[in-house]
């Protein structure tokens, strides 16, 4: 499958989804709203939008909005932009088996967020690595470079 795509993003919320440490992180987190741009560039034609409704025990609703302004008319409690080269470098690590870190991407201004930073910080400690073999687990064919 081809990250970005509809595709992709659908079989990685049902792998995640699947994870009891992902439903743990859930838990307590709580239920969330999050958006993701992935601008165009490094093979990647135009912006890529998808939107997350996640609660606790349920399997994620996708949708995929067709700019950021429409994703922004969606109200969600997050949006984060980040370059689709960003992007393939998280994901080339998580595939890797290795530590994907998109808070310390967001610390270093490389990648922007819209939402309480303070919620994620409290949470990402305590839940390292969810996921990860989750995203692992899928077919991924990288655009670009």
């Amino acid at each position: 499958m081809i990250f970005p795509s509809e595709e992709w993003c659908e079989a990685a919320a049902r792998a995640l989804h699947k994870d009891p440490a992902v439903q743990a992180a859930l838990a307590d987190f709580g239920a969330v709203v999050a958006g993701v741009v992935i601008e165009k560039g490094d093979g990647l034609a135009s912006d890529f939008c998808v939107l997350a409704r996640v609660v606790p025990g349920k399997p994620p609703q996708l949708s995929f909005p067709e700019d950021e302004d429409e994703l922004e008319e969606l109200s969600p409690d997050y949006i984060a932009w980040a370059s689709h080269a960003l992007c393939k470098q998280l994901l080339r690590a998580a595939l890797a088996g290795e530590r994907a870190d998109p808070l310390k991407a967001i610390l270093e201004r490389r990648m922007r967020l819209k939402g309480d930073l303070s919620r994620i910080v409290r949470q990402a400690g305590r839940h390292e690595g969810a996921g990860r073999d989750a995203i692992r687990s899928l077919p991924t064919e990288l655009l670009g470079r």
